[in-house]
């Protein structure tokens, strides 16, 4: 084998790919286009739950009579301004009658219900008269609730009931009515996370999934439909006459992963450029730890992955006729490689279970379930070693065949590569089939 001439294939498809428009959409569009749109659903859904604009006074109807405490609640900023609920021409019961109670706050919640109406409240709270015992509190108010109010409503609640503890009890009243700082430490190393660092802990490895199937996906595409293409225009027939098929096939594998390693470059370092730029962005990469060992493992896995894909890719490019048909078949492929990330969900609630423990087995799903299962619980050893054996023995198994397969059906027009043919000439130890009829059998087929 020339290395001269597998040095220069490879130059030619990473030149040739990189300066395709639908490389460049996906090296530089798709980060943008995903950035953009994260940026635009955290800012709207941050600042539509974050906003009390709309909430500036809340009525209170106190059925219990817990309500002591009016001020703003310590800690919470743009609080409503709470204000008990009541009517010049309504006097409280005296006494115990029930049945005088209940018409006296039914009277209040229609008051209640004709302040908000006349715009002199923006909500009203009605609160149980067994209180004490269900915690029920009704809020009256239209459109969206944001889960500021909801937060700012429970802190009131808390306020009304430290206001009721007498003071001989040695508790200070902010302390019960917030009683937990809760403080989260990484368990190797005991340092603090914030909320952030957390959510970008667990988070972190879905992105390295995400840009290591589209990185893979996107360039084996391009090794298929580049085969099909070259068969389809006669361009393999030259190719044929001037490298050997051995050449041939390295220097596309290896061009396309040249260029595989490109974009996920290019995407690593604007993600470094953003963590560089932005505080937000420094918080939430602060939670993630990697050690060397990990690094070279996840970029061992990423190679694997890729060759795997890659191969396929290659072995349909060669055995199919058109470029629609090898879109079909590598979707199938392409539908199983997604699938962790599709059913994302089962390894937030439980990376030890069974489907994703069976995802870091499957060949074509390992890599990408190891890696996510890496951010989210401790793999055990004896998992991420059979799991790297099995993807090297299948790399083994599928390159050798796609090399078959591609020695095979790079120079046949017309008619598909079955598996039966393919067999039968293995078997036979046959290196070409040049024709989709009947010079397969002849003896120059041979």
């Amino acid at each position: 084998m020339s290395w001269d001439k597998m040095l220069l294939v490879l130059k030619r498809e990473y030149v040739f790919n990189f300066k395709r428009k639908s490389f460049l959409f996906t090296a530089f569009g798709v980060p943008l286009l995903t950035l953009a749109a994260m940026f635009l659903i955290i800012r709207f859904t941050v600042g539509r739950e974050s906003n009390l604009a709309d909430f500036n006074r809340i009525g209170v109807v106190d059925r219990a009579g817990i309500v002591s405490d009016l001020s703003t609640p310590p800690g919470e900023k743009d609080a409503p301004e709470y204000v008990l609920v009541t009517d010049s021409a309504l006097t409280a019961p005296e006494g115990d009658n029930p049945a005088a109670r209940e018409a006296y706050f039914a009277a209040l919640e229609d008051a209640a219900r004709q302040q908000f109406d006349a715009g002199d409240l923006d909500g009203y709270l009605v609160i149980a008269n067994n209180y004490s015992l269900t915690g029920q509190v009704d809020l009256y108010t239209k459109g969206n609730i944001p889960a500021a109010l909801t937060s700012n409503i429970t802190a009131f609640m808390r306020q009304q009931l430290s206001a009721t503890v007498p003071d001989t009890v040695p508790v200070p009243p902010d302390r019960l009515a917030d009683p937990v700082e809760e403080v989260i430490r990484d368990i190797d190393t005991g340092e603090k996370l914030s909320d952030a660092a957390l959510f970008g802990r667990m988070l972190l490895p879905f992105i390295f999934v995400f840009i290591y199937f589209i990185a893979s996906s996107t360039t084996a595409q391009f090794l298929m439909s580049g085969v099909v293409e070259e068969k389809e225009n006669r361009m393999m027939e030259i190719l044929a006459t001037s490298v050997r098929p051995s050449e041939l096939l390295w220097g596309k594998m290896l061009g396309l992963a040249a260029l595989s390693f490109t974009q996920i470059g290019l995407w690593l370092g604007a993600g470094l450029l953003i963590v560089l730029l932005n505080e937000d962005a420094r918080e939430f990469a602060s939670g993630v730890r990697f050690a060397p060992l990990d690094i070279v493992l996840f970029v061992a896995l990423f190679v694997i992955n890729f060759l795997l894909f890659a191969s396929v890719m290659l072995g349909i490019g060669a055995s199919v006729t058109a470029e629609a048909e090898s879109r079909q078949f590598a979707g199938v492929f392409s539908f199983v490689n997604v699938a962790p990330i599709a059913l994302i969900v089962t390894f937030f609630t439980n990376p030890n279970g069974p489907l994703p423990v069976f995802f870091s087995f499957f060949p074509f799903t390992a890599a990408t379930g190891l890696i996510l299962r890496f951010g989210l619980a401790s793999v055990p050893l004896w998992q991420i070693v059979l799991s790297v054996a099995i993807q090297v023995v299948s790399v083994l198994v599928v390159m050798w065949t796609a090399t078959k397969v591609f020695r095979l059906g790079m120079l046949m027009y017309g008619k598909r590569l079955t598996p039966r043919e393919f067999w039968r000439a293995v078997r036979e130890g046959r290196v070409a089939l040049t024709t989709g009829s009947g010079a397969a059998d002849s003896p120059a087929a041979r």
